[in-house]
């Protein structure tokens, strides 16, 4: 979702860990539950997904497009559309489990990304009512519904960094895969460095798997969309 925010010349925190994401595309949409809400896009848990949110960043997302000389017909904006869908799930996922393992973005942390975006400064100042005015009139949204998709990706973001940060190899672990790769250990001083990143690659992007499937039992995910 902050990745749509590019245009406004400054991020806040991008999701890239891109390994990660590309495993929640597990859930599918074929695994959501469907039903006639006309205002929920969709649920992950108890946690709604407004339609109007989706709505609004599926144009934006296709505006940008067409600003780059693609054609964006019905069928182009209805792929469109599921993409964003489906990094507005991601993000609640990933902010769900944020939740659940005590992670907090403090009302500075939050303050301080809004100044970060540039929204609100008058003359060098942040002035309040123009950063309303402002997430009003361009993002369509109130600033407690902006603050609150901040305080969101920020924790998701958060909780994303917390994950990797638990998969590190130890010698033992690195000398033990390479000989078991390669039968022995005889050049593995000279190839440690490439072997061991390379592992570590490989493990995370297996090991993410396993919390995925641990959310999917735990958590309910349904979608309301109709194509």
């Amino acid at each position: 979702m902050i990745s749509l925010l590019i245009k406004y010349k400054k991020s806040i925190l991008i999701i890239t860990l891109t390994l990660f994401m590309g495993s929640i595309a597990y859930f599918g949409f074929d695994a959501y539950r469907r039903s006639d809400v006309t205002t929920v896009a969709a649920k992950v848990g108890r946690a709604e997904i407004p339609a109007r949110h989706l709505d609004r960043l599926a144009e934006e997302k296709a505006q940008a497009l067409r600003n780059q000389g693609i054609d964006v017909d019905e069928n182009i904006f209805k792929l469109v559309r599921q993409q964003v869908l489906q990094e507005l799930v991601r993000t609640e996922i990933l902010n769900q489990a944020a939740q659940q393992a005590q992670l907090y973005v403090s009302d500075y942390e939050i303050a301080s990304l809004i100044r970060a975006l540039g929204l609100g400064a008058a003359s060098g100042q942040f002035n309040k009512n123009a950063y309303e005015i402002q997430v009003r009139r361009q993002l369509r949204m109130t600033p407690a519904e902006f603050e609150n998709q901040i305080r969101r990706d920020t924790m998701a973001s958060s909780f994303v960094r917390t994950l990797f940060s638990v998969y590190k190899l130890t010698p033992a672990e690195i000398k033990y895969a390479y000989k078991t790769q390669h039968g022995n250990v005889k050049d593995f001083d000279a190839n440690k460095k490439d072997f061991a990143s390379q592992l570590l690659q490989t493990k995370m992007e297996t090991a993410p798997r396993a919390f995925v499937d641990d959310f999917n039992r735990k958590v309910t995910i349904k979608n309301y969309v109709r194509d």
